[in-house]
């Protein structure tokens, strides 16, 4: 049984769980997993919606909103940064421009940004920086060796920079200054980097910054009104840390003016409004009425685009690697053949099984990054209560 010590913090709920062919009594083993976990110290805290059929069913936190010993409550509807999740905003972004008819998928990048209009990035084009089989070098520790060619926010930390010293040309010149990995299409490797440069397509294709482009066709019509990439004074202290860096990145929130990098990892967003994007890819690109994407689109982005690409991230030896656009494929475990997900940095996630109908979303801060225990394992409890 779960301590009477334990204090879960209910959110928004639409209907009981047996309503929409789940039991209600196994998904009550999501509070004693996390319960475990938080009073381990193996995570801060934990948040955690599950919906299905629209319908949201759980929607619960515990824990601790930051690191500090005085802490208030994780809560249902605490912001945090959502990190890599973004990537998915970006490729959204991009499927509508595509759709509008400013650009297309097999386009090089170099048309956009013509500083890669060399040998060796002529190649790359926007299908590439999607599926990241652009070539160009991966994140930090991607291949398990020491990092040649930092990315926006590593450069910064290294030069000791500020944001006012960072300017357009430095951003192009740090991603594309370094060797390539491999050739364009050649192998999977997760690259942050390529979502940087997308974020500046966005921006000259759409003639627009990407934090207003995000805000008016994505976040605005979906009525997401707690996903943000600069979280407002009056939010911050709602806002979910892990430590000092944190709380220094929560106060900036990526208010650049050079190189676009937050379309890689910057978002900053709440359960409630995860679902709500989940849930509008699952009703084929709408939610309530407001459309941000067309069904055929939809289907295309959630669908695998490699053929015999192999992946050696983090260990891993795929020979051929999955991956839709801008969406994750690889799960392997209990999900419905076609679920597609995003996760942010190791602490928190969105899933989307569309065979069950089903969306997850949580959040799992701890300073340790990314734990199997929080992560993998509470899928295994939730699918498992389909009945």
């Amino acid at each position: 049984m779960i301590a009477t010590t334990l204090s879960i913090h209910e959110g928004r709920t639409d209907a009981a769980p047996d309503a929409v062919g789940l039991d209600a009594a196994r998904l009550q083993l999501l509070d004693e997993h996390f319960h475990g976990l938080v009073k381990a110290g193996t995570i801060q805290g934990a948040g955690y919606l599950v919906a299905r059929d629209g319908q949201i069913v759980v929607h619960r936190s515990q824990g601790h909103l930051t690191y500090e010993d005085n802490s208030s409550a994780l809560l249902p509807n605490s912001i945090r940064k959502v990190y890599s999740i973004t990537k998915v905003f970006t490729a959204i972004a991009i499927a509508q421009l595509a759709e509008a008819g400013k650009l297309f998928y097999q386009q090089s990048v170099s048309e956009w940004i013509p500083e890669l209009n060399t040998d060796q990035h002529r190649g790359i084009t926007i299908w590439h920086l999607l599926t990241h089989t652009s070539g160009l070098m991966g994140d930090p520790g991607v291949q398990t060796e020491p990092y040649t060619l930092p990315w926006y926010e590593w450069w910064l930390h290294e030069k000791k920079s500020s944001a006012d010293d960072w300017t357009l040309e430095d951003g192009i010149k740090t991603i594309v200054g370094g060797r390539m990995y491999c050739k364009p299409g050649e192998q999977w490797n997760y690259c942050t980097a390529g979502f940087a440069l997308l974020g500046l397509v966005i921006e000259r294709a759409s003639s627009m910054s990407y934090e207003q482009y995000v805000r008016e066709r994505i976040t605005d019509p979906l009525g997401m009104e707690r996903t943000f990439l600069r979280v407002p004074e009056h939010l911050r202290a709602e806002t979910c840390i892990v430590n000092p860096w944190q709380e220094k990145e929560v106060q900036d929130s990526f208010d650049r003016t050079g190189i676009p990098a937050a379309a890689g990892n910057g978002l900053f967003s709440t359960l409630e409004d995860l679902w709500k994007l989940g849930q509008a890819m699952l009703d084929d690109g709408q939610l309530h009425g407001q459309r941000i994407l067309g069904r055929k689109t939809v289907r295309m982005m959630v669908s695998n685009q490699l053929n015999n690409v192999p992946s050696t991230c983090w260990g891993d030896k795929n020979p051929n690697f999955q991956m839709g656009l801008g969406w994750s494929l690889n799960h392997q475990d209990i999900c419905s053949p076609g679920t597609y997900a995003h996760e942010g940095a190791g602490h928190c996630g969105l899933f989307i099984d569309p065979i069950e109908r089903l969306v997850y979303a949580f959040m799992v801060p701890s300073q340790t990054g990314w734990v199997p225990q929080a992560i993998i394992n509470p899928r295994a409890i939730i699918w498992s209560a389909l009945l």
